[in-house]
């Protein structure tokens, strides 16, 4: 059973496409490829030679399971086969009645962590009875070169998609600000406080990024309001408040559209979800909340109240400090909440 992948055909470097070409052409068989199995599906990455012989194509594969990479990788085949047909081990696969597979090289692909991409393989129409072990051997070598190219991709991958996200960011901050300047200024102040709640609370090194972006993106559904309602001098009525309130639902649509942030998109649409579960748009309580989502509430809840709006005079800080204590358990996440208070007094001893 062939299975498409929701997402878009990979491509490989030139680099890893040469080296399948090389194999196939040092082995004489009819198609060489590397497929990616980390998703449990043998997908297609890199393919050389006649890849419709075989009902191969990029981007796509059949499930792992019961195939010859999937015996491979689970310790079942050594990677050598000289006749398929005849072979105990893999005649009874699908693969080798409907693709008539006669014989087959394949080698696991390492990359550099020590973690396996996928297999690197040569497959024939034709059982081939010179195969030695130094074929492995020789893939095996190439194996690795393959995995460190791909290593090297995807790290140029990630760059790139790094920069588009923060350009895309930008943009929409840019956007935002344009609508309503102290939703921007906000969540800038925002960022600053989750981050050091967030140190405070203990939450890994490699969280601290997606805290940052979550706070810096948490009014983004803002975009979606009306001006009327945003630039309002005044108390908003109930009507105003119910369009306001979609403003998370709003948001977590676009973060879910940026590709390597739509991990926060649950996060975003959590951010004024209460510990007493009388929040929106959900209705979430307790621990249901996502942390993050627990750490921007209560910065964002604490600069609100400490701001200058239209519509009213910002509070007192100790006046905004009692209020922290009095949400705690109700509104806001209590754990949290005593975070944010050292946080707060560390700033305040500093000063």
């Amino acid at each position: 059973m062939m299975a498409t992948l929701s997402s878009a055909p990979p491509t490989s470097s030139s680099i890893v496409h040469d080296t399948v070409e090389l194999a196939r052409d040092a082995l004489d068989m009819e198609m060489a490829f590397v497929a990616d199995t980390r998703n449990g599906v043998q997908e297609y990455v890199d393919i050389a030679g006649d890849a419709d012989a075989f009902g191969a194509v990029v981007g796509e594969g059949p499930e792992l399971d019961n195939t010859f990479c999937g015996k491979l990788l689970a310790g079942r085949l050594d990677g050598l086969v000289r006749d398929a047909q005849a072979d105990e081990r893999v005649a009874d696969l699908e693969a080798t009645r409907s693709s008539k597979i006669g014989s087959y090289v394949g080698v696991p692909v390492p990359l550099p962590d020590g973690s396996t991409y996928g297999t690197f393989c040569c497959v024939s129409h034709h059982r081939d009875p010179t195969l030695r072990k130094r074929d492995l051997r020789f893939m095996s070598g190439l194996a690795r070169m393959i995995g460190e190219q791909l290593h090297r991709d995807e790290l140029q991958a990630q760059r790139h998609r790094v920069a588009l996200n923060e350009a895309h960011v930008r943009a929409l901050l840019a956007a935002l600000e344009a609508r309503d300047g102290y939703t921007e200024e906000h969540s800038h102040a925002v960022v600053e406080m989750a981050l050091l709640v967030a140190e405070e609370i203990g939450l890994p090194t490699e969280r601290l990024g997606d805290v940052e972006v979550a706070a810096l993106l948490h009014d983004m559904g803002k975009l979606g309001i009306s001006d009327t309602i945003l630039r309002k001098p005044g108390e908003l009525s109930d009507e105003e408040w119910d369009e306001m309130r979609r403003h998370p639902e709003i948001g977590e649509r676009i973060v879910a559209g940026m590709h390597g942030l739509s991990h926060l998109a649950e996060v975003v649409r959590a951010e004024h979800e209460r510990w007493d579960g009388h929040g929106y748009p959900d209705g979430l309580a307790g621990e249901e909340i996502p942390l993050i989502a627990r750490i921007v509430l209560v910065c964002d809840t604490f600069h609100a109240m400490t701001s200058d709006r239209p519509y009213r005079s910002a509070m007192g800080e100790e006046a905004a400090i009692q209020e922290l204590h009095a949400a705690a358990g109700s509104q806001l996440c209590p754990s949290t909440v005593r975070a944010a208070l050292r946080v707060i007094d560390g700033a305040r001893a500093a000063a």
